[in-house]
């Protein structure tokens, strides 16, 4: 259910932003891997309702991290989602020739994992996991490019506190759009509290 709250927001905001995702295609990064629960139902969902159209052109977990400019393969993104596997597992080649996978078990993969959301420029970014405050106020113009445009002009917040307040007030005066974490993924928290008084009752 928080996956099919966050993936409506992010369709919102893509047709706001003149972009409708069932018409062309956009492309999209996402923290929280195959294996995780609103990263891995996302990916279900982005694959249900748009197909082709949604390029993930990177994705990073605690294991590792796939990058293709081409966009992933999606059957390979849904056989470890439906298998609850990690990133390590992602068959290499079904990526293309501009395609990589990062391991985080050498120090130059760790860097690369870590700096995918930064890295990567797409239409979209979605953390769907990681650490809190990973974006803060020491760190976030890392999030810009180099002529200062934000690498994702459309962050749609899945993941709790990914992003420091005073992050997001600095990357809204750049031009990003931000789906706040309280309201990007309120319909768990909606859900959850509805069982709570059901079971109650």
């Amino acid at each position: 259910v928080t996956s099919e709250g966050v993936c409506i927001f992010l369709d919102v905001a893509l047709r706001n932003m003149g972009k409708d995702p069932t018409e062309r295609p956009f492309t999209l990064k996402i923290t929280g891997g195959t294996s995780g629960d609103v990263a891995g139902n996302a990916i279900k969902i982005l694959n249900r309702d748009y197909g082709e159209n949604a390029k993930i052109v990177g994705i990073v977990d605690h294991k590792g991290c796939c990058e293709d400019p081409s966009g992933l393969d999606l059957t390979e993104l849904m056989r470890l989602v439906n298998n609850e596997l990690s990133l390590e597992h992602f068959d290499e080649s079904k990526l293309s020739s501009d395609g990589k996978f990062w391991s985080r078990d050498n120090p130059e993969g760790v860097v690369m994992c870590d700096s995918m959301h930064n890295r990567l420029q797409t239409d979209a970014f979605l953390p769907a996991g990681g650490l809190p405050n990973t974006i803060r106020t020491d760190n976030w113009e890392a999030f810009l490019t180099e002529d200062g445009s934000p690498s994702a002009p459309l962050i749609v917040e899945a993941a709790n506190i990914f992003i420091e307040q005073q992050a997001r007030v600095k990357l809204t005066e750049k031009g990003v759009l931000i789906v706040k974490d309280s309201s990007a993924n309120k319909c768990g928290v909606i859900c959850s509290a509805m069982e709570i008084i059901a079971h109650l009752l």
